[in-house]
């Protein structure tokens, strides 16, 4: 009886020893946020970047993750190869559009492992603390997938961060983001109101003055180590990205709906995917994109084809669709994806003879 109780004594103490060698194994990846591609002529590359500079901030607020500033002037076409030289684990882009009194933004993150999005969001936001918390959100992704090997040791999931409570003063509209600059005007003067009026302020509240440039000259340069090897696909389907004359944000965003509405798996070639196991069909396509110049908006038409894994054409149909509005380019190409993988995954009953 003394043996046991001493046993239970040391492994009651030597508990929380073990808790903590488990959470010191976590990862804190390196991540680069560049700015967000503009969707409309009305928001310009400097309200962008500022966007791109709130959100890159909150993620380095979070502590789960160690940001990089990029490089001025990276293009998009770079944003791999620049984030591999920079040592970067993950990199966040998107593109941004107005939509009404905020903004409407997708999000994506990439591993410059595969070089393939991992997580994509779309998100409408109206002040700078919703920006910020987008900021958040992100950097819960990417510490998720880059532990995501650790998930069977046993420690305690991160617990959620809070959501930021609303100030007690006005909140900076992202409004103020959009359209060009004019000559500076003088501030004016507040002027004194009676408690119980709201206060209205027409000055948008300054963005968080912290960059994260600051934060990567402060951390040394990760040790370089051998990738991890990528996931084999598991689904019936093999998606290929997305090729054509659209943008490439819009491209993107049509390869994840065709990846959502199928259920399968994102591929770079057909040989890799059908490499893996058996699959139904390898589905590729090519989006084209034109301004609607009647009625205004924009017309997305998207021509998509299935092949077998001996490379065998089996199903091909192009779909367009149109959208007006603030954000019609990307309602115009989600409704173009949906007609053509809906042609393909229920197709109409054969007539009977």
């Amino acid at each position: 009886m003394r043996r046991l109780l001493a046993v239970l004594v040391v492994a009651f103490f030597c508990l929380p020893l073990v808790a903590g060698a488990q959470t010191s194994l976590f990862a804190k990846p390196f991540v680069i946020v560049y700015p967000f591609s503009a969707n409309a002529s009305s928001v310009d590359r400097e309200a962008s970047s500022r966007l791109a500079t709130i959100i890159a901030t909150g993620m380095a607020n979070s502590g789960k993750v160690t940001v990089i500033a990029p490089p001025p002037g990276t293009e998009r076409k770079d944003y791999l190869s620049v984030a591999r030289a920079n040592h970067a684990d993950y990199y966040v882009t998107g593109f941004i559009s107005p939509l009404g009194t905020g903004v409407s933004v997708v999000e994506q993150v990439v591993s410059t492992v595969s070089g393939i999005v991992i997580a994509s969001q779309s998100a409408q936001l109206t002040t700078y603390d919703e920006a910020a918390g987008q900021g958040d959100d992100l950097a819960n992704r990417v510490s998720q997938h880059a532990n995501r090997g650790l998930v069977g040791i046993g420690t305690p999931p991160p617990q959620a961060s809070p959501t930021p409570a609303p100030s007690t003063g006005p909140e900076a509209n992202l409004t103020k983001l959009f359209g060009r600059r004019k000559k500076a005007t003088p501030t004016p003067k507040p002027t004194a109101k009676p408690s119980g009026e709201p206060i209205v302020s027409t000055v948008p509240a300054p963005p968080p003055t912290s960059a994260p440039r600051t934060v990567a000259a402060a951390v040394p340069a990760p040790t370089s180590q051998p990738p991890p090897a990528a996931a084999a696909p598991t689904g019936e389907y093999a998606i290929l990205a997305v090729e054509g004359t659209a943008d490439a944000a819009l491209r993107e965003l049509a390869t994840q709906r065709l990846l959502t509405r199928s259920k399968g798996e994102r591929a770079a070639t057909a040989a890799e995917a059908c490499a893996s196991h058996k699959l139904k069909a390898v589905l590729s396509g090519t989006l084209a994109l034109r301004p609607d110049l009647q009625y205004g908006g924009y017309s997305a038409t998207l021509d998509l084809s299935a092949h077998d894994c001996a490379g065998k054409l089996i199903w091909r149909e192009s779909h367009s669709n149109d959208a007006g509005g603030a954000t019609a380019a990307q309602l115009a190409t989600e409704r173009a994806v949906d007609g053509a993988i809906g042609a393909y995954l229920n197709p109409p009953p054969k007539r009977k003879r």
